[in-house]
């Protein structure tokens, strides 16, 4: 089977809409000098971060290191502060105790009250024995109500070696005010007893202060706040044994400790220590976050100095990555203008700035000299090929022509002798004569088709018709010729009425009859079938022609191939079905011009489908 098709003309190589590529690129990649001047300071960023991160980590268990052991030396001071405290009020009262239950003269009295209230013991009380209602011996200072019976008996059962005997009660309040009750077991076993403020311990408390809640808290032999910067906690004599730092002191713990503060709502950082003689608990806590605020001031002149140096590499990376993109961004100009076909681009005499981009100039320089001279040779070739395209096309056109006229005159004289048939013989070679004629009659045509579907001269003239008329004058000539072919013939759709449209009606018959043809020619037996109907797409009116055979088929593989100008499907074919094999081409040709399309459907010994798509007018 014959097939053909119109090969477009290659343009040249090249890029077409390469500047809207690039523009897209362009918003996804960033340009060279971006890149590297974003890189450079990006490095400089992460190794000042990495070196910052580094610095404060170093600094900050520097700083923890000599928190703890500044708080824990400030703790043992403050705690030798109230150790040497305590063991003076111990003594005094003991030596007051004594002497008063000795001597009883009004100026003994009052050189040991103003001994006492000199170390803040406002009261001294000697009591006849164990009861707590029985009325006082002898009373110095002011009149004060007796503490508990629980904390007498507590006084009187204890025994403290390290004060001399002294016992020391928890913080008491008593009345409006808050006392440390002392005891004393005299010699004839009466007990004496002394009220002791807690001035002096408040201010030893007060006096530690730094940093914005860096502080001290002092707090008695029951976990009991005694002095505290919180005056709530403080007045309120708040219960912070449960404090894990608290908790190691009262069990005669030295040392340093990290807690969250309740009363400060803080992570705090604290020595702690305690009173030998006592037992009071002594911290020195900070909150942790001044230390990192402490560690930051002191690597803020790092940051400046980070910022700066990141600035400045950074601004040196650009100025270099300038340098350096300026030759690129001008090498990819110059390639996107030879990849959209314009050489007559001029490279740079030389190019400087580097060794890379030297050689990179000399090798665009060269490749740009031989792509022109591959250019001009390829264009020349591309221009001679056409001339000689065109001047074949125009002998195909004018041998066609020319042939017509003498072949008329032989098949019309060949006829005049047929007619006269007077001679068997002469009557059987005019016959032979008449066939070989035709046949060269058809070959011409077919040439002449070929030729004009080649080139420009081929045209459409479009007028109103009748398309079914048009139908059954095709019907009457191919159910004839496929009835002498020993085929059926069979019509479907249009044709038993009057449509009118607007297309060319000599080209679509062509088109027509290419098929046609190619249908009788490859069928040997069994029917033509010729179906047509007008259907609408998209909103335009398409006339549509299928022609069905019963015929050889073929193969799926070989269908690309029958629209090919001067192509059969099997060679095998070739002494059994003549012929040029532009027949399909040539329909091709005819239907690209309507701006159709034509298809074909196929399976090797089972027949064939083509359909033809034109659009039309409806008159």
């Amino acid at each position: 089977m014959s097939a053909h098709a119109n090969t477009p003309e290659r343009p040249l190589p090249g890029l077409s809409g390469s500047g809207a590529k690039l523009a897209r690129f362009k918003g996804r990649v960033w340009p060279l000098q971006r890149q590297i001047a974003v890189m450079v300071l990006a490095a400089v960023l992460v190794f000042a971060l990495v070196i910052q991160f580094w610095n404060h980590r170093n600094f900050m268990n520097t700083e923890i290191d000599r928190a703890q052991e500044k708080h824990l030396v400030i703790a043992q001071n403050v705690s030798l502060s109230l150790s040497r405290y305590v063991t003076d009020v111990a003594r005094v009262f003991v030596h007051s105790a004594i002497e008063i239950s000795n001597i009883n003269s009004r100026a003994s009295r009052d050189i040991h009250l103003s001994l006492l209230i000199s170390l803040n013991v406002e009261s001294m009380v000697l009591l006849p024995d164990f009861r707590a209602d029985s009325p006082p011996v002898n009373r110095l200072g002011k009149n004060l109500p007796l503490p508990e019976q629980v904390v007498l008996d507590d006084l009187r059962a204890g025994s403290n070696a390290m004060l001399g005997g002294v016992q020391i009660s928890g913080l008491q309040r008593i009345g409006d005010e808050k006392y440390f009750i002392l005891g004393y077991e005299l010699p004839d076993q009466r007990l004496a007893i002394g009220y002791m403020k807690t001035d002096y311990i408040k201010a030893v408390q007060r006096a530690i202060a730094f940093g914005e809640f860096g502080h001290s808290a002092i707090f008695d032999q029951d976990g009991r706040a005694i002095a505290h910067p919180s005056t709530q906690v403080e007045e309120n004599m708040v219960d912070a044994s449960n404090i894990s730092a608290v908790r190691r002191m009262l069990n005669r713990e030295t040392g340093v400790e990290m807690f969250f503060s309740p009363p400060m709502q803080k992570d705090m950082i604290a020595g702690i220590t305690f009173v030998p003689e006592t037992g009071w608990p002594v911290m020195v806590p900070q909150p942790v976050y001044e230390l990192s605020n402490a560690v930051n001031a002191s690597l803020s002149k790092f940051y400046l100095l980070a910022v700066t140096m990141a600035a400045l590499l950074g601004g040196a990376g650009w100025v270099v990555s300038r340098r350096l993109a300026r030759p690129v961004r001008q090498f990819t100009e110059i390639s996107r203008k030879i990849s959209d076909g314009d050489y007559t681009i001029t490279l740079p005499h030389e190019e400087r700035s580097s060794t890379e981009m030297w050689q990179l100039n000399e090798s665009l320089k060269a490749m740009i000299d031989q792509v022109r001279c591959s250019d001009n040779k390829l264009r020349e070739a591309l221009r001679l090929e056409a001339e000689e395209n065109r001047r074949k096309s125009d002998f195909l056109v004018i041998a066609g022509h020319e042939l017509r006229t003498p072949l008329s005159g032989v098949v019309g004289m060949l006829t005049i002798c047929r007619e006269q048939r007077d001679d068997v013989n002469r009557d059987r070679y005019l016959d032979v004569a008449w066939s070989s004629a035709k046949e060269l009659n058809a070959l011409v045509d077919h040439m002449v088709d070929f030729a004009e579907g080649a080139t420009e001269s081929f045209r459409l003239d479009k007028m109103p018709f009748d398309i079914e008329a048009k139908i059954r004058d095709i019907e009457a000539l191919y159910s004839n010729l496929a009835r002498n072919a020993g085929l059926e013939f069979n019509r479907i759709g249009l044709g038993d009425g009057s449509t009118r449209i607007v297309s060319d009606p000599a080209r679509l018959s062509q088109l027509i009859s290419k098929i046609m043809e190619n249908a009788i020619k490859f069928t040997q037996s069994g029917s033509i079938t010729l179906q047509s109907e007008i259907s609408e797409q998209d909103g335009c009116k398409w006339l549509k022609i299928a022609i069905i055979d019963t015929g050889i088929g073929i193969q799926e593989s070989e269908l690309e191939r029958i629209f090919m100008p001067f192509e059969q499907v099997e060679s095998s074919f070739t002494r059994s079905y003549r012929g040029m094999g532009i027949g399909l081409s040539v329909a091709q040709a005819i239907v690209n011009k309507f701006g159709g399309r034509i298809t074909c459907t196929s399976k090797l010994h089972d027949g064939t489908r083509f359909e033809i798509w034109t659009p039309i007018e409806l008159v």
